[in-house]
């Protein structure tokens, strides 16, 4: 039970929350079901289904092999790696990103330096947390929160695109200064192919899922023609989908449903987070994570900007801001020879200036 606990913590607190939540207020069964997205649910299903699908197939961790032949300096590909992160995040989400590349750079870096280790994956961390706010398929708060708002394309993009282009920026310019060092690399890590079928197969469903978030193609269509795929030839991915996730989101659904019932609840929430989306979203990011922050406070909100933005941006920070930088820092605590005090500081050290240039931007665009 304490491990289950400790790898799900999330999902016990949100579990928690809707139990004593719906105790207390004992709703009807058809209220309970009426809260729950199912839209977003069986769009983030569809994604995750995508997402495990090209991890198997080998296709992103082939294409970092094929590159990391061809770059030797530990500077290059320190360089390659960080933005491989940053534009994967964008399609495959900031976890999967992370997931891939992280135990990758780990091998590719083994002989290095531990701190340059350190702040290369810190920085893969930041890079997968600020790629991923590009697209709505990017984190699962960008699609409930597209969904939710019923947004355009022109809507999402005019509001996220400055800060995802600025962070890009940043993440350059953090990396440039920061990993100076450039020798010739020695590396154990070993190749593997990629099934180009599958690969092709599912790129096309993530292209019907970035249509489908967009209300250009009935989610549906996807949903149905995706689990008939998967079935016909590529079942194992249903074990790969993080169903706890899934979960999650439901309970934190029926938590917000529970909440908003409670009329002085409600009139605290919407008469402050309307006053400051921004600052407010971002607040309780850092305090129960990003994606229930979006969960719990969009239905208070007028409109998607001041969330879309506070949360985003609300990866940054604590680690337990965003389950993205959990997994990085998971898989580097795994390691023998990890220096963990260290990581937590350069972790906390990179994700403050980062977040403190970002609300900076933040503040200079609202003037």
């Amino acid at each position: 039970m304490l491990a289950f606990l400790k790898r799900e913590i999330v999902f016990a607190i949100a579990f928690s929350l809707a139990l004593i939540s719906t105790i207390l207020i004992r709703p009807s069964a058809t209220s309970l079901v009426s809260v729950i997205d199912g839209r977003t649910l069986i769009l983030l299903f569809s994604l995750m289904g995508i997402s495990e699908g090209l991890k198997k197939s080998g296709f992103v961790f082939a294409l970092s092999q094929n590159l990391g032949k061809r770059v030797h300096g530990t500077r290059s590909l320190s360089f390659l790696l960080i933005i491989m992160v940053f534009i994967v995040s964008m399609f495959l989400t900031n976890d999967v990103a992370l997931l891939l590349l992280v135990p990758f750079t780990m091998r590719m870096f083994s002989k290095v330096d531990e701190k340059y280790l350190i702040t290369l994956v810190v920085l893969e961390t930041i890079a997968a947390n600020l790629g991923s706010m590009t697209l709505p398929v990017g984190n699962p708060q960008n699609l409930y929160i597209t969904s939710y708002f019923e947004a355009s394309p022109e809507e999402f993009f005019k509001t996220i695109l400055p800060y995802s282009i600025f962070s890009f920026f940043l993440v350059i310019l953090f990396t440039s200064a920061l990993l100076r060092k450039d020798e010739k690399m020695e590396s154990d890590a070993s190749f593997v192919s990629v099934d180009r079928k599958m690969s092709a197969s599912y790129l096309l469903f993530l292209s019907l899922a970035l249509l489908s978030v967009f209300h250009l193609l009935d989610y549906k269509i996807l949903f149905i023609t995706e689990i008939t795929f998967i079935l016909l030839f590529d079942r194992k991915v249903f074990s790969g989908i993080d169903y706890f996730l899934l979960l999650t989101f439901v309970s934190f659904f029926i938590f917000s449903g529970n909440i908003r019932s409670i009329g002085w609840i409600n009139r605290l929430l919407t008469e402050n987070l309307n006053a400051h989306p921004m600052a407010l979203s971002l607040f309780l990011s850092e305090c129960i994570s990003n994606v229930p922050a979006a969960i719990v406070l969009s239905p208070f909100a007028e409109n998607m900007e001041g969330i879309l933005i506070g949360t985003d941006l609300g990866g940054l920070g604590t680690p337990i801001a965003s389950l993205a930088s959990l997994i990085s820092m998971k898989i580097y605590f795994q390691k023998k020879e990890a220096r963990k005090g260290t990581y937590i500081l350069i972790f906390l050290a990179l994700n403050t200036i980062f977040l403190f240039s970002l609300v900076l931007q933040n503040m200079i665009l609202t003037l």
